[in-house]
């Protein structure tokens, strides 16, 4: 479904209707970031080994869908893959993070 462009009367006037546009979509999108973020514990739950954190062909099956939503929807699609590289270079460090704790967890369990 492509974004259709908005009639003049709809479009933001003032920097503070612009904010107020953000806002909203800001609420929208924390919670859909907080559930990736709860997939990334289940990925470092999973995953057996370090090196099996980043996955370099999965970025990529990433990167070419979002490329193609963005143009579907009207976007830039060069600017939303710079912008979900980014957001998943954020997720992978974070997994990292909790994998590392959870090997520390296990090693820590694993000592009399």
């Amino acid at each position: 479904m492509a974004a259709t462009p908005q009639p003049a009367d709809a479009l933001p006037r003032t920097m503070s209707e612009v904010r107020q546009r953000v806002d909203a979509l800001d609420r929208a999108l924390v919670p859909l970031l907080v559930q990736r973020a709860h997939c990334m514990h289940d990925a470092a739950r999973i995953k057996q080994h370090a090196h099996e954190v980043r996955d370099e062909a999965r970025i990529e099956a990433v990167v070419h869908h979002v490329r193609a939503l963005a143009v579907q929807h009207g976007g830039d699609a060069d600017f939303m893959e710079t912008l979900y590289r980014a957001m998943m270079d954020c997720f992978i460090a974070y997994e990292a993070r909790l994998f590392a704790q959870r090997s520390r967890t296990a090693t820590d369990l694993e000592r009399p």
